[in-house]
C-alpha cells in the first residue's frame, strides 16, 4: 500500500525498552556492525547536558546505517533523551516488531519526499517543547561517504524556524529553537590492508576476469579506479549510453550523466514528470516513492477482475524499475575524486563496498571499527530571527550553509 501520512509512527517512549537497548545497543555494534568502541569526549557529553533546557534539533551527517545507535548512545552518556526521525519504511521491518520498538525509544516516521504533514506537525511540537530534542539527519539519505557531505536538506532547517514561530506566537516572545551540529565518523581500528586486496581481487576476478598480482597500498587506489571505469563502461553500454573519451581524466560527468539517465527512463516507464527545481537525491526519492505506489497500491474501491489484471500487469513492469532507482541509490554521492583527494582505507572501503554492491548484490568488505562521535556549538535561531523576517528563504538558505560548514568542521578537526 502507498505510504502516506495515514501510515504515521508517532513516538512512544518506554523507560525500561530505553534503559534495555542502552545496554544491548553497543554489544549489537560490536558484534553485528563491528564497531568495537564509541568515541564520545567528556566535553562534548558536558555540551548536550548543559543545553538540556534547550529546544534544540540536533543534526549530524550521514554515513551509514549506524549512526543513529551513535545518537542514542550520546543521549545516554548525556542523561538526556532524545527523539529521532526515522524513515517510514523503517518501521515495517520484521513484520512491524522493530518499529514498534523504534517508536519506544523515542523514533517516529516520515516518508521521505513528501510533504508528510503528520510528520512535520509532529517534529513542530516536539521542537516547541521545553527541552525538546529532536535528531534529524539533513542528508536525508545514507551515502557512504566517511567523511564528506551531501548538501544539506532547507527543509530541516525550515523546521526548526517554523518551530521558533510556534513558540513566539504561544507566548513566549523570545523563546528559541538552537541547531546542534553533530559529526560522525568511522576509523578502522585493524591493519585493512589485506582484507582491501582481497576485495578488490574478488571484484577484478567478477568485473575483469582476473585478479591483479600487486598488492601494495599504492596500488590499491588504481585498481580501484580501473575497477570502477569498467564497471561504468559496461553500465553504459547496457543502457545504451556514449560518453566523450575526452572525460576520462575525470569520470564524474559520465557517473552523473549516467545516474540522470537511469532518472530519466524510470520516470518515461512509469509516465511521470521529474521535478525540474528538485536535486538528484530530491528526484531520486520522488521516483522510489511513485514505483512504490504503482508496485503496491491496490487497484481502486471499484474493483473487478479486469481491473485487478491491469494493476497487475502495471506493477510487474514496475518492480524492475526499482533496482535501477536501487543503482543510483549506491551511487549517487560518487565523485571521481573522493578517494584520489585522500586514499584512507576507510575512503578505499566506501567505493569497494559501493562496487561490491553493484557487482555482487551486497557489500562483503568490513573490518573493526572505532565510531567517534563529536558535537559543535548550536546555532542559535534567535539569533537569526530578524533577518528571517525579512527574507525567509535567504535566511533559512544562510543558516544551512552554516550548519553544513559546522559539521564540516567538525569531520576535519578528526582527520586533519
Amino acid at each position: 500500500m502507498t505510504l502516506t501520512s495515514t501510515d504515521f509512527r508517532p513516538p512512544r517512549i518506554h523507560a525500561l525498552t530505553v534503559r534495555l537497548a542502552s545496554i544491548a545497543m553497543p554489544r549489537i555494534l560490536r558484534w553485528a556492525r563491528h564497531v568495537s568502541f564509541i568515541d564520545i569526549r567528556d566535553e562534548d557529553i558536558e555540551r548536550v547536558r548543559s543545553l538540556a533546557d534547550r529546544r534544540l534539533l540536533i543534526a549530524p551527517n550521514h554515513p551509514t546505517n549506524d549512526d543513529p545507535a551513535l545518537l542514542f548512545a550520546l543521549a545516554r552518556a548525556a542523561g538526556v533523551p532524545f527523539y529521532y526521525l526515522a524513515c517510514r519504511e523503517t518501521f515495517d521491518a520484521a513484520l512491524g516488531l522493530y518499529g514498534k520498538f523504534l517508536q519506544r525509544i523515542g523514533a517516529y516516521s516520515v516518508v521521505r519526499g513528501t510533504a508528510d504533514r503528520e510528520s512535520f506537525r509532529m517534529t513542530r511540537k516536539l521542537l516547541s517543547t521545553p527541552g525538546g530534542r529532536v535528531v534529524i539527519f539533513p542528508e536525508g539519505e545514507v551515502y557512504s561517504q566517511n567523511d564528506t557531505l551531501l548538501p544539506f536538506q532547507s527543509g530541516v532547517v525550515q523546521l526548526a524556524f517554523w518551530a521558533m514561530e510556534d513558540v513566539r506566537s504561544g507566548g513566549e516572545p523570545e523563546g528559541s529553537v538552537s541547531i546542534l551540529p553533530v559529526a560522525v565518523r568511522y576509523v578502522f581500528v585493524a591493519d585493512m590492508t589485506d582484507r582491501i586486496n582481497a576485495a578488490l581481487g574478488r571484484l577484478e576476478r567478477a568485473v575483469l576476469g582476473t585478479a591483479q598480482s600487486t598488492s601494495t597500498v599504492d596500488s590499491h587506489y588504481e585498481r580501484l579506479r580501473a575497477l570502477g571505469v569498467a564497471v561504468l563502461t559496461a553500465m553504459e553500454a547496457e543502457y545504451g549510453l556514449k560518453p566523450s573519451r575526452s572525460e576520462e581524466a575525470d569520470l564524474t560527468a559520465r557517473m552523473d550523466a549516467m545516474k540522470a539517465l537511469l532518472l530519466e527512463r524510470a520516470a518515461g516507464l512509469i509516465g511521470v514528470t521529474l521535478p525540474a527545481s528538485a536535486t538528484l537525491p530530491e528526484r531520486m526519492r520522488f521516483l522510489i516513492n511513485r514505483v512504490h505506489d504503482v508496485v503496491k497500491d491496490p487497484p481502486s474501491n471499484d474493483k473487478t477482475p479486469y481491473t485487478e489484471r491491469l494493476h497487475a500487469q502495471q506493477a510487474e513492469r514496475a518492480a524492475p524499475l526499482m533496482r535501477d532507482l536501487d543503482r543510483v541509490a549506491n551511487w549517487i554521492a560518487v565523485r571521481d575524486n573522493y578517494v584520489r583527494a585522500k586514499p584512507t582505507p576507510e575512503r578505499m572501503a566506501d567505493n569497494i563496498r559501493r562496487l561490491e554492491v553493484e557487482v555482487f548484490g551486497a557489500p562483503s568488505l568490513t573490518g573493526p571499527r572505532r565510531a567517534i562521535v563529536r558535537v559543535g556549538r548550536p546555532i542559535d535561531l534567535s539569533d537569526y530571527a530578524a533577518d528571517y523576517r525579512a527574507d525567509k528563504r535567504g535566511t533559512v538558505t544562510k543558516c544551512v550553509g552554516l550548519l553544513e560548514s559546522a559539521v564540516q568542521a567538525l569531520l576535519d578537526g578528526e582527520t586533519s
